[in-house]
């Protein structure tokens, strides 16, 4: 199965776009950094107003001096009030002391943090990125203000599609990080996949998934659909198996129910595929034309063909499946294989009446002469020669001369065993029936007229 295949289902599997959807929409605003932020610039304050403030130039790097923090706070209330413009002109104020390289390091950071948060709320993520990477030139960043501008930068990146550069964020991250995050994890994966790298993705979301579990955090469902996706589009089908089975375990959803059995059909263990089916179409899950059929195709297959007839049947007499010519027909076929061939008459009926030639008409008869019903069979036999486009009508008419026989029309069975005789294919068996039909005829003649004689006799 090639990857355009598998998006039958599977990525024909419409969730997994939510799923992407869901990924891009994560907010990035840093919104929640901030009291934190606030809280120790406003203890800082409150030191320097009991008169413990230093010269500006002998100011330790991790302090806001008292210019910068009464900015700071002008700039949170307006970006509270969603007055963006007003607070990024208070912004400017201190970027002005930026450039003349009046601020620390502290200063600074908190400068740019607060220029890509602004930026972010207003979705200017060009603008957003460039106040990171400002971010990412400071000396003595601490670990958790580098941990969170790589985390944003990355997240900024992803949002934007810069797939490349968003993983070159996240992995740079991971080589900084204390803890490993699984969310990064997931979003390099994610990345991959949106790139069309699926073998690179694969370990990622593996390792975001072992990291939940070490955490005893539960997996979303949308990383099971990742995971199997991801193993559809590199053909490991017995790993997207092993994944779906998971998932039907932990989630019980329909789309993974009536997926299982496709995908052992994939790995071709045939008799678990029609066992799945089986509890699939028990639990109600199959309830589409094209997956009650193919439930029907695999009781056939593992020769249960009244059970692939009563599925057909009940479909069709719920409205599901479409009474066309090829379901039909197969609907007779599966009847006629169990030896229902009065129930695989009446289907097979409708379908010859659909179709553009003559071949079901040709069955019908076959179906009609077994039954015992020659009248029929002739009739139906006929229709399918009226009907033409058959690939061996020398063989109909072969058994047109049969059903003649049964009806002791024999001059009208030597007529078709002459028919048939013009294919060279059916030459010598149409002889042997011409002479086989001229017996019986002068077998049947003699025995009218000694009947007739023996009527008069005794008259």
């Amino acid at each position: 199965m090639t990857r355009n295949t598998i998006s039958y289902s599977l990525l024909k599997v419409s969730g997994f776009t939510l799923l992407l959807a869901a990924v891009m929409a994560v907010p990035f605003f840093v919104n929640s950094a901030v009291p934190g932020l606030i809280k120790n610039t406003a203890l800082l304050a409150a030191e320097e107003e009991e008169g413990r403030r230093a010269p500006p130039e002998a100011r330790s790097s991790q302090t806001l001096g008292r210019r910068v923090f009464t900015r700071i706070n002008e700039v949170m209330e307006l970006r509270d009030m969603e007055l963006f413009d007003e607070a990024l002109e208070v912004l400017g104020e201190i970027k002005e002391d930026f450039d003349r390289d009046r601020l620390n390091d502290r200063e600074k950071f908190v400068m740019w943090q607060f220029y890509a948060n602004i930026y972010q709320v207003q979705e200017n993520y060009d603008g957003a990125i460039e106040s990171y990477r400002q971010i990412l030139t400071l000396d003595k960043l601490n670990q958790e203000q580098l941990e969170s501008s790589l985390f944003y930068l990355g997240s900024l990146y992803y949002v934007q599609e810069k797939f490349p550069e968003a993983i070159e964020q996240f992995l740079e991250y991971n080589e900084y990080a204390l803890e490993p995050n699984d969310d990064v994890y997931f979003r390099i994966g994610t990345a991959y996949y949106q790139m069309e790298q699926y073998p690179e993705a694969i370990p990622y979301i593996l390792r975001n998934m072992e990291i939940k579990r070490s955490k005893n955090e539960d997996i979303s469902k949308n990383t099971y659909d990742l995971l199997r996706a991801l193993y559809f589009n590199v053909e490991d089908y017995t790993k997207a198996y092993q994944v779906l089975r998971e998932s039907v375990v932990l989630f019980n959803e329909a789309n993974d129910w009536v997926l299982l059995p496709a995908v052992l059909g994939q790995i071709e263990r045939f008799q678990e595929q029609a066992q799945s089916y089986y509890v699939t179409n028990a639990a109600g899950f199959l309830d589409s034309d094209s997956q009650l059929i193919n439930f029907a195709a695999q009781l056939y297959n593992n020769d249960y063909p009244y059970g692939c007839a009563r599925v057909m049947e009940k479909g069709m007499s719920e409205g599901i499946i479409e009474e066309d010519e090829g379901n039909l027909s197969f609907l007779s076929t599966c009847y006629q294989i169990a030896r229902q061939d009065a129930k695989a008459a009446e289907p097979l009926e409708k379908a010859a009446e659909m179709s553009d030639d003559g071949e079901n008409y040709a069955r019908l008869g076959r179906i009609y002469s077994t039954m015992g019903e020659f009248e029929k069979a002739v009739g139906a036999f006929n229709m399918g020669l009226e009907k033409g486009d058959l690939d061996r009508p020398d063989q109909l008419y072969l058994s047109l001369a049969r059903a003649y026989m049964e009806l002791n029309r024999y001059d009208d069975g030597i007529e078709a065993a002459r028919a048939a005789r013009r294919d060279e294919r059916s030459e010598d068996t149409a002889d042997t029936w011409i002479t086989v039909l001229g017996r019986e005829k002068d077998r049947y003649e003699t025995l009218q007229r000694q009947r007739r004689d023996l009527a008069e006799y005794f008259r």
